[in-house]
C-alpha cells in the first residue's frame, strides 16, 4: 500500500530536530492514527474522554505558573507541581496554528513523577495524541488517568472544595 502523503508530512514534522528536539514519536512505528486510536481507546475504558484529561493539564498548568517556579501543593495536597519557565513557544505538530509555552510542569506525587507543557494539553484535547511510545515527552495514558483520579476524587454535586475552572479552589 502506497504511503499516505499527509501522515508523511505529519511524521515528517515530529521528527527530532524539527519542532522539538527530541521529536514527538519517539520509537514508535505505528501510524499517527494507531497511536491516537490505542490512547484515547485506553482513556474512554476508564470512563474518562481527552477533554477531562486535558482541562486537568489546564488546571495544574496555571496554578503551577501562578507560583512562579515555588513548588505548589494541590489536589488535597497529594501532588506537587512547579513550572519551569522556558524562552519562546512550540507550534502544534498538526499544524493546527497552536503555539504553546514553552515551560514544563515538574508534577511529583507518591505515585507519580510526570512533566507537562501547555502543549501536551492541546495535543491531548484538540488531537487525542499522548505522543509515540520511547518519546521524551509522552505522557502516558495510564498515568494521565492515575492524575486524574488523584485530583478529580469523586464528590458529591455542589461539595464544598469541588474543583472549578474559575480558581475559586486548586485542583
Amino acid at each position: 500500500m502506497k504511503p499516505d502523503p499527509a501522515e508523511k508530512e505529519l511524521r515528517e514534522r515530529m521528527r527530532p530536530g524539527i519542532l522539538a528536539k527530541d521529536g514527538f514519536l519517539g520509537t514508535d512505528s505505528r501510524t499517527i492514527a494507531d497511536i491516537i486510536e490505542a490512547d484515547v481507546a485506553e482513556i474512554e475504558a476508564a470512563g474518562l474522554d481527552t477533554a477531562r484529561i486535558a482541562e486537568l493539564l489546564e488546571d495544574l498548568l496555571l496554578a503551577a505558573e501562578e507560583a512562579l517556579e515555588t513548588p505548589r501543593r494541590l489536589c488535597g495536597g497529594a501532588v506537587t507541581v512547579r513550572f519551569i519557565e522556558g524562552m519562546g513557544r512550540i507550534p502544534c505538530p498538526f499544524a493546527c496554528g497552536f503555539r504553546g509555552r514553552k515551560g514544563v510542569v515538574e508534577l511529583t506525587s507518591p505515585t507519580l513523577n510526570l512533566q507537562f507543557t501547555a502543549l501536551h494539553a492541546h495535543l491531548i484535547r484538540g488531537h487525542g495524541f499522548f505522543q509515540g511510545r520511547g518519546a521524551a515527552f509522552r505522557l502516558e495514558p495510564a498515568d494521565a488517568v492515575a492524575l486524574y483520579r488523584i485530583c478529580r476524587k469523586p464528590q458529591q454535586p455542589d461539595a464544598p472544595g469541588t474543583p472549578s475552572r474559575d480558581g475559586a479552589t486548586s485542583p
